[in-house]
């Protein structure tokens, strides 16, 4: 048999329609006032207990986690910014020999070296986001460029073809000589094997290109 309510037990609602036949309107009605406080809270403690969780579990996901320690990953952060500071003055100076080469071979070296210079783009980019996936920050200033880069430039001096590229040959063979070092370094120091992979695939393509710049020196209308 179903339970009957008492007439004693009034549920809210009644109430609520007895009051308001007894009191001017308002909205909300005025005794609901202190429930609805009541309510509102329960909801913002409810949201403060969820906001809590949720920054415990962002905290947890943004520790880096990945074996190597906060020294390792710095000190293997710091060989990538210099690098990205030889890369981009790489980048610079042969997009300036694109604009600026000229004699018989204009043309060829002209589209050569816009063919040099974007895959040095796409380096620069992996160098840069390297650093970033071990959680450190990519320089992304001239000023800073200039101030860890190892390779020199030369401003104000606009070469003639063959000096062009006989420049690049020499910046491209430093870059393979430096990467050789840092190679080892993230990891026999660093225990960094995924960095060593990433600077041995760079290195290859390092002297792909100086490769491709010795053998224009070789032809003698350069």
């Amino acid at each position: 048999m179903a339970p009957t309510s008492r007439p004693d037990q009034l549920s809210e609602e009644m109430i609520d329609a007895t009051l308001a036949d007894s009191f001017p309107a308002s909205d909300p009605p005025s005794w609901t006032l202190g429930r609805d406080r009541n309510e509102q809270e329960k909801i913002a403690g409810v949201a403060v207990t969820q906001t809590s969780t949720i920054n415990d579990k962002e905290k947890f996901i943004m520790k880096t986690n990945i074996d190597l320690s906060e020294e390792q990953r710095a000190g293997v952060v710091k060989i990538l910014n210099t690098l990205l500071s030889d890369e981009y003055l790489l980048y610079t100076k042969t997009r300036n020999y694109h604009w600026n080469v000229t004699g018989p071979q204009f043309n060829d070296l002209h589209k050569f070296f816009e063919e040099q210079y974007t895959q040095l783009s796409e380096i620069v980019d992996q160098v840069a986001e390297r650093g970033r996936t071990l959680d450190g920050w990519a320089f992304g200033t001239m000023s800073e460029f200039s101030q860890h880069a190892r390779l020199k430039e030369h401003p104000g001096h606009y070469p003639r073809a063959r000096e062009m590229i006989a420049n690049l040959v020499d910046d491209h063979e430093t870059v393979i000589r430096q990467l050789r070092s840092d190679l080892e370094t993230c990891a026999d120091k660093y225990h960094d094997m995924g960095t060593n992979d990433f600077l041995t695939g760079l290195m290859e393509q390092h002297e792909k290109m100086a490769w491709m710049l010795r053998a224009f020196l070789q032809a003698e209308s350069v």
